[in-house]
């Protein structure tokens, strides 16, 4: 029997109905706090992960609404691998697209200072791919970064792994959606305000570090005063396109203010769509927001473990970027 699996907002993130059954046990904290290099690499954050028996460190986008740890099923071929009796899994696409995809096998794997054991699941990211950037070689999700207080940290180039409870909680705002389904315990989610002039919107915001740019659903468009006619409203052509070629439409918008906690975005471009992931993440009747890499690279992101809040730090300097 295959197990569903979504695929979420801007091509990256993975949504999981149910606990991924492609990870083994997920890593354990030692006790100890880990640095692994990490940079922005066209439009999404990387880092090096080996894995055994692959020669070479393959880059993998940090996804922190990514519900299962993916390497691309080529790779994953060439190098052997796969299960030898590895399952077909079905994922199910943001646009409602659908694939198969494989599980590999037990293999060691490591980033920085820290190794661990995994499955991964095996899918072909080529769709994903960028044309003036490096191929996207994998996806490392909460499935393996959960157990952690994650620090995201592009300004200083440092994904941070820490013991449960020992990064400092400062301005911490606790998961804004704490009777979360099982699926999803491993999400960020926070409030976020939104406006344009006087319309102002309490939203429900997921932090997702593998989507591009930051999409708001039709319900906060809406209260924002935004109609399907609306002069500040440019369709994007190439809509936002599902791992089976599929398009869901979708509208390029300014959105004036932004604010989680004390934090503020100024007027920054964002994506409206209808994608089926809201359905998933069961805000498809509110108003709520995918965060992505555009809002959050200049900051420090504190995840704390089991997604239980969310730090925002300072912005960097200019010297700092």
């Amino acid at each position: 029997m295959s197990r569903r699996i979504v695929l979420s907002a801007c091509l990256l993130s993975l949504i999981l109905g149910a606990p991924c059954a492609a990870a083994a046990s997920p890593p354990t904290p030692d006790g100890e706090t880990h640095r692994i290099d990490m940079r922005l690499v066209g439009k999404h954050p990387r880092v090096e992960v080996r894995i055994e028996g692959v020669e070479r460190p393959l880059s993998f986008v940090v996804d922190t609404a990514a519900g299962a740890s993916v390497v691309d099923v080529a790779l994953a071929e060439r190098f052997g691998l796969l299960e030898a009796a590895s399952r077909e899994m079905t994922i199910q696409g943001a646009s409602g697209s659908a694939a198969a995809t494989q599980v590999t096998a037990l293999r060691a794997l490591s980033a920085g200072d820290f190794a661990w054991q995994a499955q991964l699941l095996a899918m072909d990211l080529s769709q994903i791919a960028e044309d003036d950037a490096p191929p996207i070689e994998g996806i490392l999700g909460n499935d393996l970064m959960a157990r952690f207080d994650l620090r995201f940290d592009l300004p200083a180039g440092a994904l941070v792994l820490a013991p449960a409870g020992s990064l400092p909680r400062g301005a911490c705002l606790d998961n804004a959606l704490p009777q979360r389904a099982a699926g999803l315990q491993r999400f960020a989610f926070v409030p976020a305000q939104l406006r344009d002039g006087a319309h102002e919107v309490q939203a429900t915001a997921v932090v997702d570090t593998g989507a591009a740019q930051t999409l708001l659903n039709l319900p906060a468009a809406r209260a924002l005063g935004v109609a399907e006619d609306d002069a500040r409203l440019r369709r994007r052509d190439a809509g936002t396109r599902g791992i089976a070629e599929q398009v869901v439409e979708t509208w390029l918008y300014t959105l004036p203010r932004l604010a989680i906690g004390d934090w503020q975005l100024a007027a920054t471009e964002v994506r409206i769509s209808a994608l089926p992931v809201f359905s998933v993440l069961g805000l498809a009747d509110q108003p709520a927001v995918i965060l992505g890499i555009d809002a959050l690279r200049h900051r420090r992101v504190d995840v704390l473990a089991n997604a239980a809040g969310v730090c925002v730090g300072p912005a960097a300097t200019v010297d700092e970027r």
